[in-house]
């Protein structure tokens, strides 16, 4: 499923609830994935995903193109998408916002 939205608004900036024991995930991606979403499960329970969508984002200096999980418990996850044949492993570490470039 893809969700459709006012590009200009999330072009503003992301809230993110880090802290403790949550975290947060920044996915870069290339501009051809916009609009599609990017799955994430806890590490060895793959059915339990949720998602969230590619959006092209402002930076101070250019536009980058990204699906951001603003709070995640800490611990292993998986990300999938249909690009990808295998989930890329990201650890999440509260306090903190974890980065991933897709493949």
């Amino acid at each position: 499923m893809t969700e459709h939205h006012d590009r200009a608004a999330f072009e503003q900036g992301v809230m993110v609830d880090v802290g403790g024991a949550a975290g947060a995930l920044l996915v870069y991606a290339s501009a051809d994935l916009e609009g599609h979403e990017i799955e994430i499960s806890p590490h060895g329970d793959d059915t339990n995903r949720t998602h969230t969508e590619v959006l092209r984002r402002a930076t101070a200096a250019v536009h980058v193109y990204a699906a951001i999980f603003g709070s995640l418990p800490a611990g292993r996850y998986r990300l999938w998408h249909e690009s990808s044949s295998l989930p890329t492993e990201v650890l999440i570490v509260g306090g903190e916002i974890a980065e991933v470039h897709w493949p």
